[in-house]
């Protein structure tokens, strides 16, 4: 995403209420324009499997500290200092670095596929965490049923990789921690609207910030101890630097403007199970990217996944015209 995109894109979302006065279809129904903002930002999403391949020698730590500063840095211009909520910024960084620290460590400590779809929870968390942090939010049994179908489509296509192997329960815990907090993270910012979400820079940038400080930790650690060091900054080749780049653009960094922006604005439990999606799609990618073509599980992952949409979108009907079909 440009700079001049996320300005346009942060010059909406601080404008709060839905401006009905205003013409234009988007104007008049700002959820048409959240739901294509959080499916262009899932459709970027599926794009960092992808990247993370050509990455593959750099630590994760200082991937994941270079592009969120990068992305928290093209934010900076627009952040209202004045009116700054400082708690907010204490919630949000922590969770946007413990998000990313705890997956990372899960990969490391825990058999990759069964990380993955462990973390791969958090749409089904946010689906039940909104009933209880937004009381304006109704859970039904279709949403719980739209859930499990999605979910059941990630299992479909991540179960399809490499046999699991011997994991730690250390490492399972994490990957599902780690999806807890995306979740609270995504409702939370929807609860905290009036924060705007141009916030959000601040957020990517002081969690970059304490991943390059940890990375740098442990390059002294492993210098003391006399073990090899991680690739450094120096190390980076002009194709893994414009790969970064994209990154903070993309993936890690513009993204998180695109999902503050869609999750205030639109319905977080049908966002949610269109999350799932993303699985599918990223295997889609690496495999066309490898030249493997696409195989049956991601195809049933796709339909299973296409289902729990139909099933979310008939959930959300209900809700809105049948409040008595409603889980309180």
């Amino acid at each position: 995403m440009s700079p001049e995109a996320a300005s346009q894109l942060m010059a909406v979302g601080e404008v709060h209420g839905t401006c009905e006065s205003a013409r234009g279809p988007w104007t008049t129904n700002p959820q048409h324009l959240a739901l294509f903002v959080a499916i262009l930002t899932l459709l970027i999403w599926s794009t960092l499997a992808v990247s993370v391949v050509s990455l593959s020698m750099v630590p994760p730590l200082l991937v994941t500290g270079i592009a969120l500063t990068g992305g928290g840095v093209i934010g900076l211009p627009w952040i209202r200092w004045r009116t700054l909520d400082w708690r907010a910024v204490v919630i949000g960084t922590l969770s946007m670095f413990g998000y990313h620290a705890l997956y990372f460590l899960s990969l490391q400590w825990a058999d990759p596929v069964a990380a993955s779809l462990l973390h791969y929870l958090w749409p089904l968390f946010i689906i039940l965490l909104t009933p209880v942090m937004l009381r304006e939010h109704r859970l039904s049994i279709l949403h719980v049923l739209a859930a499990v179908c999605g979910f059941s489509g990630a299992v479909a296509c991540i179960a399809s990789g490499p046999a699991f192997s011997d994991s730690t329960w250390a490492g399972f815990c994490l990957a599902a921690i780690s999806g807890l907090i995306w979740a609270y993270y995504t409702v939370w910012s929807r609860k905290r609207s009036s924060v705007p979400t141009s916030t959000v820079a601040l957020y990517c940038l002081l969690a970059g910030v304490l991943a390059l400080l940890l990375y740098a930790g442990l390059q002294v650690g492993l210098g003391r101890a006399g073990t090899a060091s991680m690739i450094g900054v120096s190390d980076l080749s002009v194709q893994q630097w414009a790969t970064l780049a994209f990154l903070a653009l993309g993936p890690l960094g513009g993204t998180f403007y695109m999902w503050d922006f869609a999750i205030k604005r639109g319905r977080p439990s049908q966002i949610a199970i269109l999350a799932y999606a993303v699985p599918i799609v990223s295997t889609l990618f690496v495999g066309l990217f490898l030249g493997r073509g696409v195989d049956s599980a991601a195809l049933l992952g796709a339909l299973l996944v296409s289902i729990a949409v139909a099933i979310g979108n008939r959930a959300d009907r209900n809700t809105r015209t049948s409040p008595s079909h409603s889980l309180q």
